[in-house]
This record gives C-alpha cells, structure tokens and sequence, in this order.
C-alpha cells in the first residue's frame, strides 16, 4: 500500500536532508520550495542553516553547486556557518538572522539580483542608509540595475516617510562602450544590456514619492540633476572611467560624516575600479576600508 510522507513526519534534520539531496542533485526550485516549508513550521534552532541553504537554492547560477559543496565542508567543524556569493564566514555572529523584517524583506526582493544570499552587503548599505537620516543632505545612488538594494534599503527604513530625497541614477541600457574596462564586456552584454528598463525600474519605486528614477549617462546626466548636498553616496556603475568622473563630480558635495560605499571596489573583476580609486583618494590624503564583501566603505572626513 501507498503511504503518503508529510512533512509533520519528519524531524527538522531528515527534511533538511532531503532537501540536500537535491541540492546535490541540481533540483535547486523543489530544494527551496522543501526549505520555505521549513522556515515556516519547523524549529527556530535550526533557522540559520536554513536561511542559508534557501538563500543557495532561490539562485540557481553557475555557482550554486559551489556554494553549497563550501557549505557542507564547513559546517563539518564550525558553526553559525554563512556562504554567500564569494563570502563564508563561520564562528560569527549573524546580525541580519536576528532581525525577521530584515530577513522578510531580502527575501521578497532576492529575485532582482542574481546573486545568493547578499546579506552581508545589504548589511553595510543599511548601515550607511540609517546614518544618512542624521545628516544633512540627500541620497544618490549611481548604477542602479533593477534596482535591488535601493528597494531593500527604502522597504526597511520606510523611507517614504522622510524629509530627504533619492536620485537613482543608470544608462538602463549597460556600460557605455567607450568606458568599458578591460575584462567587461561579455558580461556587459549578457548581464545589462537588454536585462531591464528604465520604465520598470521607475515604476518598482512608484511607492516611494521622494525617490527619482533618471536615466543618463554619468558624469554628464549629473550636472544640473544632481543634489547639492549628499549625506550617502552608493557607487555601482562597474567601470573606472564613470566612477572617477562621478568622484570629481561629486565628492565635494558629500557632507562631513557622509558615507560612499563602492559596490565593487574589492571584486578581482573590479580590478581598474579598485587602483582608479585608489589613487584618486591618495591623491587627496584619503584611504577607502576594504571589507570582504567585496564594497570599498568610506566616512567622509
């Protein structure tokens, strides 16, 4: 006789071990459809592991099965394990897993960036966001793709609700091809060209009525657009030639105590960003922290 197998049957571990299963299968949609059920109904003590895994699997890439083979070896010996994209830590603690309005809502927004478990990056954003609110000036943001982390960041902090304003700014149509650095572009044609538009990214914020969608070209769309003063600066714009313009441009505006995160400072494919960067602040007396997310933090002194 058949006998249907519920989930009510099984421990925490023997469900999590099916999911693993087909992981290691490549079936990453049934894995995560498994670990959603989990996060909902099982025990919290084992949410962490969890979390993670779902993370894995909601971003079947290239990468996943990589991920989850790092995973699986670490957590052999350590725990409070963490694998995101290019980033593991174990033996820490994990701010983000402590914080359910956090983790709900890097879940809602996971499907607008191709990459597993960003938390560690949403994490520093955040962090200079909710800084931004003490300072004088407003927010911009330069390479904005789908807008994901602008939407998390906003979601998180209900920023419709604040006397400052957001500028958004993206070709929308990729890198320009006379700023393309070395290395970029295959993966300017497969990742940004065509991916998304202006009109759906504008209209993903349309709660959000202090927040501007602008399409241009940086630097140039910056002049005359731009605010006069900046608390937080986020730069995305994944060539050296548009980030160093957008320094000139720019950096003058930030206010004392204001942040400027570089999303790819640290990233090996980044590699002309980092060094372009890196002399335009030695030039001035000025040092970028590389932190191991791969963002480039700086405090604007």
């Amino acid at each position: 006789m058949a006998h249907k197998l519920t989930f009510d049957q099984l421990s925490t571990e023997d469900a999590m071990a099916i999911a693993d299963g087909l992981m290691e299968a490549e079936r990453f949609e049934a894995a995560a459809q498994i670990l959603r059920i989990l996060l909902r109904e099982k025990s919290p003590a084992s949410r962490t592991r969890l979390n993670v895994r779902a993370g894995l699997a909601s971003v079947p890439n290239a990468r996943a099965t990589l991920h989850y083979d790092v995973l699986k070896v670490l957590e052999k010996g350590v725990a409070e394990v963490f694998v995101g994209e290019a980033l593991a830590t174990w033996n820490k603690t994990l701010p983000f897993y402590d914080d359910p309005r956090f983790v709900e809502l890097a879940d809602k927004h996971s499907h607008l960036l191709p990459l597993p478990n960003w938390h560690w990056n949403l994490q520093t954003v955040l962090w200079a966001v909710r800084r931004a609110k003490m300072l004088e000036g407003d927010l911009v943001e330069l390479g904005v793709f789908k807008g994901h982390t602008t939407l998390f960041c906003a979601d998180y902090v209900e920023f419709a609700g604040w006397p400052k304003r957001w500028f958004l700014y993206d070709t929308f149509e990729g890198i320009p091809d006379d700023q393309l650095d070395p290395g970029w572009a295959q993966l300017n044609t497969e990742v940004y060209k065509g991916a998304f538009s202006f009109e759906e990214v504008r209209d993903r914020f349309a709660a959000f009525p202090n927040i501007e969608v602008v399409k241009g070209r940086v630097p140039e769309v910056l002049v005359g657009s731009a605010p006069e003063r900046i608390a937080f600066l986020h730069v995305d714009l994944n060539n050296s030639a548009a980030e160093i313009a957008a320094l000139d441009t720019l950096y003058d505006r930030v206010v004392p105590g204001g942040v400027i995160v570089f999303d790819d400072y640290g990233w090996m494919a980044a590699r002309a960003q980092h060094d372009a960067e890196n002399a335009w602040f030695a030039a001035r007396g000025l040092q970028i922290l590389p932190l191991p997310t791969g963002q480039g933090f700086f405090v604007k002194p």
